[in-house]
């Protein structure tokens, strides 16, 4: 079996997909058989992640879905028909949107961001409902180069195409602990 892991369409669920059958399923409908293969999986695969996960969310049995749920939301984000989990339960991270790459405080990731310093503060700002205008005064620099920021910061996290793509960015935001 090979399973795709991946955010719903309103990225506010993790969905595991079996990609041999089709089978589609929330993460926290999936048995606690797969759960715990994963968690021992990511435990030798990526143990200082691994300890950071127990650290943050607990050690045991009891807390496997809590560690594998922060794993997943941060390694696998999107449906691109590509395994994540294949049978053995090799783990197959994939590039993900994350700003915060690598700056997490609970360093459960493993790339580098893909968005500046810069752009992060405009999630930031835009999260809180300024528009270019007000973030081009708090930052003090033109509208212009707010737009092209915003601009930029949508084709990073592949929302350019989106219906809503503030929508989208704004829970990005949230759901990256960006803002409270």
């Amino acid at each position: 079996m090979n399973f795709e892991i991946y955010w719903n369409q309103h990225c506010t669920m993790l969905m595991v997909e079996d990609l041999d059958n089709s089978t589609v399923s929330r993460m926290d409908e999936m048995p606690a058989e797969f759960i715990q293969k994963l968690d021992a999986a990511v435990s030798e695969s990526r143990p200082g992640i691994y300890i950071n996960l127990c650290k943050n969310i607990g050690y045991g049995p009891q807390n496997a879905y809590g560690r594998m749920f922060q794993f997943s939301a941060c390694n696998f984000s999107s449906k691109d028909g590509r395994p994540d989990i294949n049978e053995d339960y090799c783990i197959i991270t994939e590039r993900v949107s994350c700003p915060i790459r690598h700056r997490c405080i609970f360093g459960y990731c493993n790339f580098e961001s893909e968005l500046s310093p810069r752009e992060i503060e405009i999630v930031k700002l835009f999260a809180h409902g300024f528009d270019e205008e007000k973030m081009a005064d708090q930052l003090f620099i033109a509208r212009a180069t707010v737009h092209n920021h915003i601009t930029n910061i949508y084709r990073k996290l592949g929302l350019s195409g989106s219906a809503h793509p503030d929508r989208l960015l704004i829970s990005y935001a949230f759901n990256n602990k960006l803002v409270q």
